[in-house]
């Protein structure tokens, strides 16, 4: 062997990559097999590979109609085989690889706290009747909630795309307005009041009445209808500071 071909051989062999596991890769399809399954060539690796027809983009069916030899496909490696067994010495897969940029994308759209718009595929049970609100096929605006790639999993929710209580309370009330609420519960230092479906705000003992008590159910049982005077609004913090004693007409002493 020459000195030129001994360097060509040398620089083919250092350019031939290594396989593992998990490596994104490239296959050029040589052939099928009885299984339907594709043989591919790796590149840049001088091995062959098997997609099982399993792990195809593609219905077993529609296979030869949508991959003809000479296609290049962008593949992952799942493990490594026998030469003499499946056709070739690693087990690639196309339909783990897009499912795989499918989670990246799932993944970046949760960082971002953005929503997802997807179609109800199947109704579980659970968190009331799914079936009174939902059916197979709608499609819904959800938010992302956790992922988890392990377990094919993504937890998401409806319920945090709607309007919430709290949004723009801000613009719904103002200090000094004057509402009809509803007492929800009681405390030892104050009774908190419904004045829209969802929002309570406190009215502190102090606030309770211009007579001196010890507990707000003195004067105050669950249930009742009053009506409160805003002292503060705090959006951020969903808090809303009421009275029921600056609506009532101060007694002489």
């Amino acid at each position: 062997m020459s000195e030129s071909e001994n360097k060509d051989l040398l620089e083919a062999l250092n350019s031939v990559k290594p396989v593992k596991v998990g490596d994104v890769v490239k296959g050029e399809v040589l052939a099928f097999d009885d299984k339907k399954q594709v043989i591919v060539g790796i590149e840049g690796t001088g091995v062959e590979g098997v997609v099982p027809a399993r792990e195809l983009s593609v219905k077993a069916d529609e296979i030869e109609d949508n991959i003809k030899v000479g296609d290049v496909l962008d593949l992952v490696v799942i493990s490594k085989i026998g030469s003499d067994k499946e056709g070739g010495s690693y087990l690639l897969s196309q339909r783990r690889l897009e499912a795989r940029k499918v989670w990246d994308e799932i993944e970046k759209k949760f960082e971002a706290g953005e929503t997802l718009t997807v179609p109800v595929t199947q109704i579980v049970k659970g968190v009331g009747k799914p079936s009174d609100v939902l059916k197979v096929g709608e499609d819904v605006k959800v938010k992302v909630l956790a992922v988890d790639p392990e377990k094919d999993r993504i937890s998401l929710s409806i319920k945090q795309t709607l309007p919430q209580p709290w949004d723009d309370i801000e613009e719904k009330v103002a200090e000094g307005d004057v509402l009809d609420g509803k007492v929800k519960r009681l405390t030892s230092f104050g009774a908190f009041v419904e004045v829209f479906p969802g929002v309570e705000g406190l009215v502190h003992i102090s606030q309770i009445s211009h007579k001196h008590i010890a507990t707000p159910n003195e004067v105050l049982t669950s249930g009742q209808d009053v009506k409160v005077k805003v002292l503060n609004v705090n959006g951020e913090d969903r808090r809303l500071a009421l009275s029921i004693k600056a609506l009532q007409e101060k007694p002489a002493f």
